[in-house]
């Protein structure tokens, strides 16, 4: 399975055809291309599923692949006793039939299947087994030309001298590794120059010269760990990209021991060719937190250490902020107050407006400065989209929020706000999968609010992404619907679950016919593409009976209570 490189990529429109052709073909709502990983199945394709992946254990596909050599057809899963208890028959997504034909590889390996499910019993036809037998058959072909292209992009991302990775694998790799950095698991950097590396070709001729590189090469290889990557960026500049734990004095060691290793003698054809380097470094996410002002970073302090003589090792250090400069001051501030947690939650709660019950809370980033006290997320999210912060604020929030919001009440969902270059950042999905991970956090409670700016000059990107977040099970709401200039584009595009109406228009419900009369378009607007409608904002009782008449289920607002830490956690008892 794993040698098609396949597993956990993004969707596919080819692999999507099938499972449209499948559930077209045979009527049935659910239509999957599932492959079987060790613990797992993932859903490469699928049709009427909110998931992308189910555990193996509980999987109608992992006894498909068991008989590779037919088609599995359940016509009535309650009649069966392997299935009558599954959790995928008595609840959702509440299957009674399952038809899948194994997915076997050309050696004979099976890899997964295309199935087909209905909520009703069914019975399938030998015909009907062939077709799906077929379309099994053409993922196994797209499977094969996925594993070859895959194959073709990595020798894409080679140097060919060396079999390291080159420049745009690198990227690549520095992408994800930015990702954990972002949730906290700080990684690094080393930038690598041979120190008169031209002399060696004028003097050894490029065969030695290109023998001097493999063997630099293999060195660095050999004194790294297996967690880290080594690539050639260049004619004879180096990276050595180190996955976390590393710090600022790990770093060091690390590339005073790589001075060490590849600085030493190389006998080629029995001549001796001292090699000389020098290096820089920089970590993540204290010097940067996208791939090319990282390696910038490095570069800098490389150019420091090679002023410094040569054969040295220079690490990138905090900023320098002058007293005059206090937007600049200010910007290191955050950065700080990020590392030191001076960030807290407060958290606001959204209630059903029938009954006035919790239905949930939206997580709000208050900074308690050690001088002017508490700052609103107004005076300071600005600050952090302008310096470059917005990612590092975005994960360390998504992962507290997580953390915190698993305590809440079993049911409740928690919203946590993602600024626009977050939503188009290759790092979203990680980033949300990593903090959904580490604090154990069901994906069907979490709301991501976006704006309608976040997909502005990158639409295609945010809408991958946003389809990609939808697959790990998480709902996304837009943020102030109403206020910006594409409101129903937004709707028409996007994979939205819920619209939050602005406060201005809940502000003037009591005194504006026009505010009525756009909160009512709106809102049965919503209601016509099958969107939930939250009112923010709401301060009194007639703004809530107000949107309650006029369909609006949910609502937030100072009318119930203001924001709060840990609000569903009971305070101790007086005098307890």
């Amino acid at each position: 399975m794993y040698d098609y490189r396949i597993l956990d990529s993004d969707f596919d429109q080819q692999f999507n055809n099938l499972t449209e052709i499948a559930s077209a073909h045979f009527g049935m709502p659910i239509a999957l291309v599932s492959l079987i990983d060790a613990d797992r199945q993932w859903f490469k394709a699928m049709v009427g599923l909110d998931v992308r992946q189910t555990p193996r254990r509980i999987a109608f596909c992992s006894h498909t692949i068991a008989n590779a050599g037919q088609v599995m057809v359940v016509e009535d899963a309650y009649g069966d006793p392997r299935f009558d208890a599954n959790p995928l028959v008595t609840g959702a997504p509440h299957i009674r039939f399952y038809a899948g034909a194994p997915i076997v590889a050309e050696d004979g390996a099976a890899l997964g299947t295309v199935c087909v499910i209905d909520r009703v019993p069914r019975q399938f036809t030998g015909a009907d087994c062939a077709m799906l037998q077929r379309l099994a058959e053409n993922a196994r072909s797209l499977m094969e030309l996925h594993r070859r292209n895959s194959l073709l992009r990595e020798a894409a991302r080679s140097d060919s001298l060396t079999g390291l990775l080159n420049r745009r694998g690198l990227e690549k790799a520095i992408e994800h590794v930015l990702a954990a950095a972002l949730a906290g698991k700080t990684c690094g950097l080393l930038y690598l120059d041979l120190d008169r590396f031209k002399h060696i070709n004028d003097t050894h001729g490029h065969d030695a010269g290109d023998q001097v590189l493999k063997e630099v090469a293999r060195r660095l290889q050999s004194v790294v760990r297996q967690t880290d990557l080594v690539a050639r960026i260049g004619g004879d500049e180096f990276v050595v990209l180190l996955a976390h734990p590393v710090d600022h004095g790990a770093l060091g060691q690390v590339a005073s021991r790589v001075l060490a290793v590849c600085g030493r003698p190389i006998t080629i054809d029995g001549t001796v060719i001292e090699p000389g380097l020098s290096i820089g470094g920089a970590l993540a996410p204290r010097d940067a937190v996208v791939a090319d002002d990282l390696l910038r970073e490095a570069d800098r302090a490389l150019y420091i250490a090679k002023r410094g003589g040569r054969g040295r090792v220079a690490i990138a250090g905090p900023r320098v902020v002058g007293p005059v400069d206090r937007a600049a001051a200010r910007e290191s501030e955050l950065e700080q107050a990020i590392d030191r947690d001076e960030l807290f939650l407060e958290w606001q709660s959204c209630h059903d407006l029938p009954s006035g019950r919790v239905l949930g809370y939206e997580a709000l980033v208050r900074w308690r400065h050690p001088q002017a006290g508490v700052i609103a997320p107004v005076n300071f999210v600005p600050l952090a989209e302008a310096c470059g912060l917005s990612g590092r604020l975005d994960a360390w929030v998504l992962f507290n929020a997580c953390r915190q919001g698993a305590t809440a009440p079993a049911g409740q969902r928690l919203s946590v706000n993602m600024s626009a270059l977050s939503i188009t950042s290759g790092l979203v999905v990680p980033m949300v999968r990593s903090a959904l991970d580490r604090s154990g956090l069901d994906p069907r409670r979490l709301v991501l609010e976006i704006t309608e700016s976040a997909a502005i000059g990158n639409e295609d990107k945010a809408l991958e992404h946003m389809r990609q977040l939808k697959a790990l099970g998480i709902k996304l709401a837009l943020d102030d619907f109403g206020t910006g200039y594409a409101s129903l584009a937004y709707l028409q595009r996007y994979p939205i679950d819920l619209v939050k109406l602005d406060q201005k228009f809940v502000a003037g419900l009591a005194t504006d016919p026009r505010a009525q009369r756009l909160t009512q378009g709106i809102i049965h607007l919503a209601r016509l593409l099958d969107i939930a409608v939250i009112a923010e904002g709401i301060e009194t009782t007639t703004q809530a009976d107000l949107l309650r008449k006029n369909g609006c289920r949910m609502g937030q607002g100072y009318l119930w209570a203001r924001p709060s830490v840990l609000p569903w956690v009971e305070p101790p008892p007086a005098g307890g």
